[in-house]
């Protein structure tokens, strides 16, 4: 196993200095984002396994999660009440962020509030106290420090996400309830640079603790301006009697969700998989486990659901030899399978989970599912952000490849914006597809005007913004799908660690006139393309910050327009189609003048900003 063992007694220090920002590129990649085993995951992995329900106020021992299933606080009715361990919900459950956790699922800590925004957008480098994790009441009444009773866990600094700088912490504290009750310091690690997951071992001997209503909790001291300086924690465990012999625990488990039984995507328009089902099916599925005792029999499985209709792959995986106090991964083959194309005629969606047989105490680590989708668009990424990608030159553009396996009509993209320090809502962008150029992006398809923003969300991780092209545009074959943006900021946008699809399909351009250049970054940058797809109601879009046109005339103009704006004091600025600014005035009048007589002839761009965050643009062609 890659766990470094640490039996702790002593107390660590807490360091509280200043974050340093992060250093800029023209492309570049920050670690943040979440994956999307949240609490629907959960739900699908445990509907395999029967649930039991239990009661009382406060828990007996042995305490234990390994954030394989849901744990957290919810009114989510699918989730039994006897599966919460905690009282608070900031943290984020994830199978995605660690690397080469104990089992499947962490709690991760980071600079995002339980719903998934930062808790402070507005300084870059205010820093602070963060997520927050209490266990629910746990009744040690009775027991002496005879009893030897014990606290372990496991952390990481980092895994695939951001590493916690040294002024970064993650704290542990008890909770005595004797008298009116206190909080007290019993273990925390400065942050680290990323590396194998730490166990942690504290007795718990003094008697203020050893009472009914006992409680812990973990704590992140961190950046608070997005998904910056991660911990992830696992494994936790509370007993009496208490003793970790490694590679001797009952245990084998799974470490990692899968992602696809697709062989390039993770979902596709329906009505493109069903031309030909058989060839967009991968010939096997890696399967990534864990066995924390000695060798065993580990015989893993495949099944998959659809609606009502459950049933298993018929090739079972047997794992005899070398697998004791380990982690590895098997080889499921596929044998030819394919997803059934007569399900539905426009869209299907599948669950599948990988299994294995044990007989260990804890099943619910035992079983890993991801969802299939066949709507109306294409992704390779996972779903899950642990990373952000952008370039910081105005007129500058990002494009990822793709192949439209049928012709169809392109309406729009889906897009996971990263928040990630800066708020860069109020920076914009255009959509643009490409055609193929020879192995990169070629000519432009169709214009597109509208201005767009990005959208940070206060409901939740991984979500994805929608943004519609200016009209349909049908494509074949291989196209490009991304934006240009008219400032330097960085328009952070998911990269999923978790696959690797930007080799050959992500490229950018560092500006008007520069070269297509093909991304060295690893990952799954978080953009998807959305087709009609044989719908007739289709997408129609999130509400983005009101835009209003922009009366422009004389229109074409000679040397002078006119520009009719929403209210006076508005930052105009104007583009030329390759996204490169051309005229700029920092306050305008409500019915302002602009000089176009340097301009060569052509169409062009107007963007005017609000102080309010109003918005309002506008086209001139200049003769």
């Amino acid at each position: 196993m890659k766990f470094i063992h640490a039996l702790i007694f002593g107390l660590n220090a807490l360091y509280f200095l200043s974050l340093a920002p992060v250093a800029a590129a023209q492309e570049t990649e920050v670690a943040g984002g979440m994956n999307a085993l949240a609490a629907r995951q959960y739900r699908l992995e445990q509907s395999w396994m029967p649930k039991a329900r239990g009661g009382g106020s406060s828990l007996d021992l042995p305490f234990f999660d390994d954030f394989s299933r849901y744990s957290l606080p919810t009114n989510d009715p699918d989730i039994p009440g006897d599966w919460q361990r905690w009282e608070d919900a900031s943290v984020f459950i994830n199978a995605s962020f660690p690397e080469n956790p104990p089992t499947i699922g962490v709690a991760t800590f980071d600079g995002l509030a339980a719903d998934g925004y930062p808790y402070d957008f507005i300084c870059p480098d205010c820093w602070g106290e963060a997520d927050t994790l209490t266990s629910v009441p746990i009744n040690l009444s009775g027991l002496t420090a005879d009893d030897n009773v014990a606290f372990s866990f496991f952390y990481q600094a980092g895994g695939f996400g951001n590493q916690p700088d040294a002024e970064d912490s993650l704290v542990l504290e008890f909770y005595s309830p004797f008298g009116e009750g206190q909080w007290f310091w019993v273990w925390s690690t400065p942050g680290a640079i990323s590396g194998a997951f730490t166990q942690v071992v504290l007795p718990v001997t003094a008697a203020e603790f050893l009472l009914d209503g006992f409680r812990f909790r973990f704590r992140n001291y961190a950046t608070l301006s997005g998904n910056l300086d991660h911990w992830h924690l696992d494994y936790v465990l509370m007993d009496e009697n208490f003793s970790y012999t490694e590679c001797q625990v009952d245990e084998v488990a799974m470490v990692y969700p899968p992602a696809s039984l697709l062989a390039d995507y993770t979902a596709m328009p329906w009505t493109h998989f069903i031309t030909n089902p058989g060839s967009f099916m991968a010939p096997t599925l890696p399967v990534n486990q864990t066995n924390l005792g000695p060798t065993e029999n580990i015989v893993t499985g495949l099944r998959q659901r659809f609606e009502d209709q459950e049933w298993d792959f018929p090739s079972l995986d047997f794992n005899t030899f070398g697998n004791a106090c380990s982690d590895f991964e098997r080889i499921l083959t596929l044998e030819d399978a394919v997803y059934e194309a007569g399900v539905n005629d426009t869209c299907a969606v599948f669950d599948v989970c990988a299994y294995v047989t044990t007989t260990d105490g804890t099943p619910q680590n035992d079983t890993a599912c991801f969802r299939q989708t066949f709507l109306n668009y294409y992704a390779y990424d996972d779903g899950s952000a642990e990373r952000a990608y952008a370039v910081n030159v105005a007129g500058g553009k990002v494009a990822v490849k793709y192949f439209a396996e049928e012709t169809d009509s392109l309406i729009g993209l889906f897009i996971h914006w990263m928040p990630f320090q800066f708020d860069n809502s109020n920076k914009s962008f255009l959509l643009r597809v490409w055609g193929d150029g020879g192995g990169i992006p070629g000519e432009e398809l169709m214009d597109n005007f509208q201005f767009h923003f990005p959208h940070y969300y206060h409901d939740g991780y991984n979500i994805f913004s929608y943004y519609p092209y200016d009209e349909p545009v049908e494509v074949s074959g291989n196209f490009y799908v991304g934006w240009v943006q008219d400032s330097n900021a960085e328009l952070n946008v998911g990269n999923d660690k978790n696959t690797n699809r930007n080799p050959t399909r992500l490229f950018y351009q560092l500006g008007a006139g520069g070269d297509w250049t093909q991304s060295a970054i690893e990952g799954s940058v978080m953009i998807r393309p959305v087709f009609k797809s044989g719908k007739t109601n289709v997408w129609n879009g999130v509400s983005e910050a009101a835009v209003s046109v922009i009366p422009v005339y004389p229109n074409p103009a000679d040397d002078h327009v006119q520009l009719q704006l929403p209210s006076a004091g508005m930052q105009v600025s104007v583009y030329d189609l390759s996204g490169r600014r051309v005229c700029h005035a920092p306050r305008a009048d409500a019915l302002f003048s602009l000089d176009v007589s340097a301009l060569s002839p052509g169409m062009y761009l107007i963007k005017a900003l609000g102080p309010a965050g109003t918005a309002a643009t506008g086209r001139f062609t200049r003769r």
